[in-house]
């Protein structure tokens, strides 16, 4: 009987046992659950990440491309009537005052015309400045000066030259100078005729030193030519003379 028993007891035994799971194996399901979402999770973020960097690589890019190192420092010039004779400041009076001044038709660094024409504008100015020159260094400021001052007359147009471009010179390249200098009027680019030599339109306008001021009244006539630094008393006393004349 009681090997029976003990026989029955183990037999019970065998069959629970067979019926549960292995030593360890609840903990190993409850782990290998555990990686499959790491898996999961981890594919997840990958996709988001790689759909992220694709954004960025589509988004458009954005860089100042407008240094003055990929401006032109030179520009075709179309001269319109008679050149001025040269000018020369030893002598007591210029022969080209009193004379029709040529019309000159260029572009700016951005390639956009511009014209000096009194036909078209009425009286002007027109000052032909090198990048390298000193003097026109010093007398820039001095011109913005006289601009924000409110000494400009409201009917006189002031335009610049960019003329006698050196690249190996000082302050190369000009479209950089003139921005930097804070130049706020039209500024036409002059046609080389070679390094450091004065351009189509300042030759057109007897230029022979920098700065070179040009001033055309309403009628088209030369009023005034001068070169070299100009005090703003200097300067407002013969702009008022050549717009009153």
């Amino acid at each position: 009987m009681a090997n029976r028993q003990r026989a029955e007891a183990r037999r019970k035994a065998q069959a629970k046992a067979a019926r549960q799971p292995g030593e360890g194996g609840g903990s190993r399901g409850v782990m290998w659950i555990a990686i499959a979402v790491v898996v999961v999770l981890a594919a997840g973020i990958a996709i988001f990440a790689a759909s992220g960097d694709d954004a960025k690589s589509t988004a458009p890019v954005t860089s100042d491309s407008a240094s003055g190192a990929t401006l032109p420092d030179t520009q075709p010039v179309t001269v319109t009537g008679d050149a001025l004779a040269a000018f020369d400041n030893t002598v007591a009076s210029d022969p080209a005052v009193g004379t029709l001044a040529p019309v000159l038709s260029g572009k700016d660094f951005q390639g956009d015309v511009v014209t000096v024409d009194a036909a078209k504008d009425g009286p002007y100015m027109v000052v032909f400045l090198a990048h390298w020159c000193p003097h026109c260094n010093v007398e820039i400021p001095l011109l913005l000066d006289w601009k924000t001052t409110g000494g400009v007359p409201a009917s006189l147009r002031v335009v610049g030259v960019a003329t006698a471009v050196a690249s190996s010179a000082a302050n190369y390249p000009p479209a950089d100078w003139f921005s930097n200098k804070g130049w706020s009027w039209p500024v036409m680019v002059d046609q080389s005729q070679g390094d450091g030599v004065a351009g189509v339109a300042a030759q057109a306008y007897g230029a022979s030193g920098w700065p070179y001021f040009v001033i055309v009244g309403a009628d088209g006539k030369v009023k005034f030519r001068g070169s070299g630094e100009i005090t703003i008393d200097q300067l407002q006393k013969i702009v008022d003379a050549a717009i009153a004349a």
